[in-house]
């Protein structure tokens, strides 16, 4: 029974990482418990996270209790304050986050799937899951591809700039990237290089595809469940468009999908 719960444990956890391995090094087979526990305090310094909540940690490993829900609240606080970060760590903490997310969410639908209604997270991408917070962190790491195809490396992007707000407020936020993308997409297209003058009309085409499924506009607000989806689709979104040829097309064929089934999909 314990090696069935550890199972789903490492599952649970099992998400796309959009670390890249250090140089002459491998990536950890899973994420260890001391760097999920980092990941969820400030510069990874673990002395101010309560030992009440490792050792809940360590019994959602165990057994089939829920993880601990204050992990949800700090993993986003902690995604905000460090999102702009870019050392090798950073990144890796963030995926660790990601993993903390999902899985929390994920226990807690299936354990009470009338007040937690959203779909099971999906370790990479799930172009089907259309929960408005899901919806939205996709939506912004398309318009941050897109700022990054029109104008390269700038001092602050629509990341360092508006990731917390988006995360939280919507409606502020995406109405003025709303007004950015299309310049955006432009300058793309009038690009010297012709991946990114290639790469233009897909990225439109997946930016007003989910501008399409949000039916009821931006939000007002998100909720704190919702802002972790939010993260979900941030992340899965930047590691699908970031994917080599050869890793899309796998995750293509894994889903049962054909190229152009996905043009319409996305």
């Amino acid at each position: 029974e314990a090696k069935r719960n550890m199972e789903q444990y490492f599952a649970d956890l099992e998400i796309g990482l959009n670390t890249r391995p250090a140089k002459d090094k491998l990536m950890p087979p899973v994420i260890s418990l001391r760097v999920l526990l980092e990941s969820l305090a400030p510069g990874g310094k673990t002395e101010g996270i309560p030992p009440a909540l490792v050792a809940d940690l360590f019994r959602a490993a165990l057994t089939p209790a829920p993880y601990p829900y204050s992990i949800l609240p700090r993993a986003v606080e902690r995604m905000r304050a460090e999102i702009g970060r870019d050392g090798w760590i950073d990144s890796y903490r963030r995926d660790a986050r990601c993993a903390l997310i999902k899985a929390v969410l994920n226990r807690l639908s299936r354990r009470d799937s009338r007040r937690y209604s959203f779909p099971e997270v999906l370790p990479t991408m799930d172009p089907t899951n259309h929960q408005r917070g899901y919806l939205l962190g996709r939506l912004l790491a398309v318009i941050e591809r897109l700022q990054q195809g029109a104008l390269g490396d700038v001092n602050a992007s629509v990341i360092d700039r508006y990731f917390a707000g988006a995360s939280a407020t919507p409606a502020v936020v995406f109405k003025r990237l709303e007004k950015a993308a299309p310049h955006y997409v432009k300058k793309m297209r009038e690009s010297d290089h012709e991946k990114d003058r290639n790469l233009a009309p897909f990225l439109d085409h997946l930016r007003s595809n989910i501008v399409f499924h949000l039916r009821d506009g931006y939000p007002r607000h998100l909720s704190i469940d919702e802002q972790g989806l939010f993260i979900l689709g941030y992340h899965h979104q930047r590691h699908w468009l970031w994917l080599p040829q050869k890793k899309r097309e796998e995750w293509i064929t894994e889903r049962g999908y054909d190229q152009s089934s996905v043009n319409v999909i996305l």
